[in-house]
C-alpha cells in the first residue's frame, strides 16, 4: 500500500490529478496484460492500415468465451446476432479478461510485477487507443474458416473443446509493421510499438 501511494507520487505532476495517474498506472497494467497473453495470438492479416495510415498486420489474441467473460458485456443471447456486435479499445480489454484496479489495493496488486516502465507501458497502450488497434468479437468456431479455426483452438490447447462450446472471443490487435517479420511476442509488440510511436530513445527502437 505504502509503495504504491509512493508510486503515484513520483508519478504525478504538477498538473496531474490523482485519478490522472491512477488512470496512466490502470493503462499501464493494461498493457501489460496484453503483453503476457500476446504469445497466445494468430495473425490473421496482412496489409491493414491503423486510423492514422500507418501498415499494420493484426494478431488475434483466442480467449474461450466462459460465462464469467460474458458478463462483462452486454452481449445479445442469440448467437446470430452476437456475432455482430464489437467492443474497442480498452472495454475490449477488460471484456477479455483484463483486470480493473478499482482500490489502492488492488492497484498495488498491478504493480506487483514492477513499477519500473509504468510510463512507457501506459504510453504504448495510449497508442494503441489512439490508433484504434483493439477490438474484441464474439465468434462460433463453426464461423469461422477451417485454417483459422484450427490455429486459434491450437493456441488454446486444453481449452479447445470448451471454445467449440461456447464459442471464442477474438481480441484483434492491430500491430504497426510494414514488413514480413512478425512474431506473436511481447518483446516484439513492444518494439513494433515504440519505433512507431517514435517517443521512446533511440536505443530502444527496435
Amino acid at each position: 500500500m505504502f509503495r504504491t501511494l509512493a508510486m503515484l507520487r513520483s508519478l504525478q505532476s504538477a498538473h496531474d490529478s490523482l485519478q490522472d495517474t491512477r488512470e496512466t498506472i490502470q493503462r499501464a497494467c493494461d498493457y501489460r496484460w496484453l503483453r503476457r497473453a500476446f504469445p497466445g495470438g494468430v495473425l490473421t492479416a496482412r496489409s491493414r492500415r491503423l486510423h492514422d495510415g500507418t501498415p499494420a498486420v493484426t494478431i488475434t489474441l483466442p480467449f474461450v468465451a466462459t460465462a464469467e467473460r460474458m458478463r462483462g458485456g452486454n452481449w445479445p443471447s442469440a448467437a446470430a446476432e452476437r456475432e455482430g456486435c464489437r467492443v474497442d479499445g480498452a472495454h475490449a480489454c477488460r471484456a477479455a479478461g483484463a483486470p480493473t484496479y478499482r482500490t489502492l489495493e488492488s492497484l498495488s496488486q498491478g504493480l506487483a510485477h514492477g513499477a519500473v516502465g509504468v510510463l512507457p507501458d501506459a504510453a504504448r497502450f495510449d497508442y494503441l487507443l489512439r490508433q484504434r488497434a483493439l477490438t474484441l468479437t464474439w465468434r462460433r468456431v463453426a464461423s469461422l474458416s477451417i485454417e483459422q479455426a484450427r490455429a486459434l483452438l491450437e493456441t488454446l490447447g486444453d481449452d479447445a473443446e470448451a471454445a467449440k462450446r461456447d464459442g471464442l472471443l477474438l481480441l484483434e490487435v492491430s500491430v504497426p509493421c510494414a514488413d514480413d517479420g512478425v512474431q506473436a511476442s511481447g518483446e516484439w509488440l513492444d518494439g513494433r510499438l515504440d519505433q512507431y510511436r517514435r517517443l521512446l530513445p533511440s536505443a530502444k527502437r527496435s
